[in-house]
């Protein structure tokens, strides 16, 4: 089971190309919930 997995991963061509604006569009949400959550959380810190 896993050897054909891993066979079948490995034949998986294809995907977005990254400047196409699909893949921008992914990139730049990647970005902003990467850098944007822990910078929110860092800077409203919990009120007690």
């Amino acid at each position: 089971m896993i050897i054909a997995t891993t066979e079948k991963a490995s034949q998986v061509i294809g995907g977005v190309e990254i400047l196409s604006p699909m893949g921008l569009t992914i990139l730049t949400i990647g970005i902003l919930f990467t850098v944007g959550v822990p910078l929110t959380m860092i800077l409203r810190g919990k009120n007690d």
